[in-house]
Protein backbone atom coordinates (compact mmCIF):
# COMPACT_ATOMS: atom_id res chain seq x y z
CA UNK A 1 0.00 0.00 0.00
CA UNK A 2 1.46 3.75 -1.19
CA UNK A 3 2.10 5.62 2.09
CA UNK A 4 -0.11 9.57 1.84
CA UNK A 5 -0.80 11.77 3.92
CA UNK A 6 -4.16 13.03 5.34
CA UNK A 7 -5.56 15.95 6.77
CA UNK A 8 -7.61 15.09 9.70
CA UNK A 9 -10.42 17.43 11.54
CA UNK A 10 -9.94 15.88 15.38
CA UNK A 11 -12.85 15.95 18.08
CA UNK A 12 -12.45 17.47 21.21
CA UNK A 13 -11.96 15.28 24.05
CA UNK A 14 -15.46 15.05 25.41
CA UNK A 15 -16.51 13.77 22.31
CA UNK A 16 -13.92 11.24 22.14
CA UNK A 17 -15.00 9.58 25.00
CA UNK A 18 -18.43 9.41 23.90
CA UNK A 19 -16.92 7.82 20.70
CA UNK A 20 -14.84 5.47 22.58
CA UNK A 21 -17.71 3.88 24.22
CA UNK A 22 -18.69 2.56 21.12
CA UNK A 23 -15.34 0.82 20.25
CA UNK A 24 -16.15 -0.65 24.46
CA UNK A 25 -19.57 -2.63 22.42
CA UNK A 26 -17.36 -3.57 19.75
CA UNK A 27 -14.79 -5.10 21.93
CA UNK A 28 -17.37 -6.41 24.26
CA UNK A 29 -18.64 -8.78 21.75
CA UNK A 30 -15.91 -10.33 20.88
CA UNK A 31 -14.51 -8.03 17.25
CA UNK A 32 -11.74 -6.34 16.68
CA UNK A 33 -12.20 -4.82 13.36
CA UNK A 34 -9.81 -3.39 10.20
CA UNK A 35 -10.46 -0.01 11.30
CA UNK A 36 -6.75 2.31 12.24
CA UNK A 37 -6.73 1.85 15.73
CA UNK A 38 -5.10 4.49 18.42
CA UNK A 39 -5.46 7.21 16.27
CA UNK A 40 -8.36 10.36 17.68
CA UNK A 41 -11.81 9.73 16.02
CA UNK A 42 -11.88 12.47 13.30
CA UNK A 43 -13.23 13.51 10.11
CA UNK A 44 -10.86 13.09 6.84
CA UNK A 45 -10.47 16.15 4.92
CA UNK A 46 -7.91 15.48 2.38
CA UNK A 47 -5.55 12.82 0.88
CA UNK A 48 -2.55 14.08 -0.67
CA UNK A 49 0.70 12.62 -1.61
CA UNK A 50 4.25 13.08 0.26
CA UNK A 51 5.78 15.54 -1.32
CA UNK A 52 2.94 17.91 0.13
CA UNK A 53 4.31 17.62 3.73
CA UNK A 54 6.22 20.88 4.47
CA UNK A 55 3.56 22.50 2.44
CA UNK A 56 0.52 21.09 4.17
CA UNK A 57 2.67 21.95 7.77
CA UNK A 58 2.62 25.27 6.82
CA UNK A 59 -1.07 25.04 5.72
CA UNK A 60 -1.79 23.77 9.17
CA UNK A 61 -0.53 27.01 10.76
CA UNK A 62 -2.14 29.06 8.71
CA UNK A 63 -6.02 27.18 9.36
CA UNK A 64 -5.32 27.78 12.65
CA UNK A 65 -5.37 31.63 12.53
CA UNK A 66 -8.02 31.37 10.28
CA UNK A 67 -10.44 28.99 11.69
CA UNK A 68 -11.98 28.74 15.32
CA UNK A 69 -13.16 25.30 16.69
CA UNK A 70 -15.97 24.27 14.09
CA UNK A 71 -19.57 22.98 16.43
CA UNK A 72 -20.34 19.37 14.58
CA UNK A 73 -23.02 17.10 15.43
CA UNK A 74 -23.88 13.42 14.52
CA UNK A 75 -27.25 12.68 12.83
CA UNK A 76 -27.01 9.07 12.64
CA UNK A 77 -25.02 5.96 11.47
CA UNK A 78 -24.08 5.06 7.66
CA UNK A 79 -23.00 1.98 5.62
CA UNK A 80 -19.95 2.10 3.01
CA UNK A 81 -21.15 -1.25 1.58
CA UNK A 82 -21.46 -3.49 4.29
CA UNK A 83 -17.78 -3.28 5.19
CA UNK A 84 -17.50 -0.06 7.07
CA UNK A 85 -19.88 1.44 9.86
CA UNK A 86 -19.75 5.18 10.41
CA UNK A 87 -21.19 7.98 12.22
CA UNK A 88 -22.74 10.70 9.72
CA UNK A 89 -22.07 14.17 10.75
CA UNK A 90 -24.86 17.06 10.23
CA UNK A 91 -23.17 19.38 7.48
CA UNK A 92 -22.70 22.55 8.00
CA UNK A 93 -21.02 25.28 6.65
CA UNK A 94 -17.86 25.99 9.02
CA UNK A 95 -17.14 22.37 8.20
CA UNK A 96 -17.51 22.94 4.70
CA UNK A 97 -15.82 25.89 4.52
CA UNK A 98 -12.35 24.41 6.32
CA UNK A 99 -12.91 21.46 3.54
CA UNK A 100 -12.68 23.90 1.06
CA UNK A 101 -10.20 25.51 2.68
CA UNK A 102 -7.83 22.75 1.89
CA UNK A 103 -9.24 21.24 -0.99
CA UNK A 104 -8.96 24.64 -2.65
CA UNK A 105 -5.46 25.61 -0.91
CA UNK A 106 -4.14 22.77 -1.78
CA UNK A 107 -4.88 22.62 -5.06
CA UNK A 108 -5.98 18.93 -4.78
CA UNK A 109 -9.14 18.57 -7.00
CA UNK A 110 -9.10 14.95 -6.37
CA UNK A 111 -10.32 15.30 -2.97
CA UNK A 112 -14.25 14.72 -2.14
CA UNK A 113 -15.94 15.06 1.17
CA UNK A 114 -17.57 12.34 2.16
CA UNK A 115 -17.79 13.39 5.55
CA UNK A 116 -17.95 10.69 8.25
CA UNK A 117 -16.66 9.03 11.31
CA UNK A 118 -15.14 5.64 11.06
CA UNK A 119 -16.56 3.53 14.06
CA UNK A 120 -15.82 -0.40 12.57
CA UNK A 121 -14.58 -1.70 9.55
CA UNK A 122 -15.10 -6.03 9.51
CA UNK A 123 -16.79 -9.07 6.96
CA UNK A 124 -20.50 -7.64 6.22
CA UNK A 125 -21.88 -10.55 8.82
CA UNK A 126 -20.02 -8.41 11.87
CA UNK A 127 -21.11 -4.87 10.87
CA UNK A 128 -24.73 -6.48 10.84
CA UNK A 129 -24.22 -7.88 13.91
CA UNK A 130 -23.00 -5.23 15.77
CA UNK A 131 -25.20 -2.37 14.47
CA UNK A 132 -27.90 -3.34 16.71
CA UNK A 133 -26.15 -2.51 19.61
CA UNK A 134 -24.94 0.60 18.56
CA UNK A 135 -28.29 2.07 17.74
CA UNK A 136 -29.27 0.72 21.42
CA UNK A 137 -27.22 3.62 22.92
CA UNK A 138 -27.05 6.22 20.23
CA UNK A 139 -28.55 9.73 20.96
CA UNK A 140 -27.72 12.85 19.22
CA UNK A 141 -23.54 13.57 19.56
CA UNK A 142 -22.79 17.16 19.77
CA UNK A 143 -19.34 17.72 19.99
CA UNK A 144 -16.84 20.22 18.38
CA UNK A 145 -13.97 19.75 15.98
CA UNK A 146 -10.97 21.14 18.45
CA UNK A 147 -7.77 20.06 16.31
CA UNK A 148 -6.73 19.59 12.51
CA UNK A 149 -3.63 17.39 12.26
CA UNK A 150 -1.52 16.20 9.71
CA UNK A 151 -1.07 12.19 9.47
CA UNK A 152 1.36 9.69 7.23
CA UNK A 153 -0.13 6.42 6.57
CA UNK A 154 1.28 3.44 6.93
CA UNK A 155 2.50 2.83 9.29
CA UNK A 156 0.66 5.85 10.97
CA UNK A 157 2.88 8.62 11.89
CA UNK A 158 1.24 12.34 13.28
CA UNK A 159 3.26 14.84 11.54
CA UNK A 160 2.19 18.07 13.36
CA UNK A 161 -1.63 18.82 15.40
CA UNK A 162 -3.02 22.70 15.33
CA UNK A 163 -5.39 23.72 17.93
CA UNK A 164 -8.20 25.95 16.58
CA UNK A 165 -8.88 28.67 18.66
CA UNK A 166 -11.63 28.28 20.85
Amino acid sequence: MDKNLYILAELDEDTQIILNNYEKIILANGFIGKQTKDIPYHITLGCYSLENEIYLKDLLDNVGKEFNQINISYNGFGLFGLNVLYLNPTMNLKLIEIYNYFKEKSQNKDNDLSAHTTLFIDEPENIIKILPRFVEISNRINGKIKYISLYEFFPKKLLKRIELNG
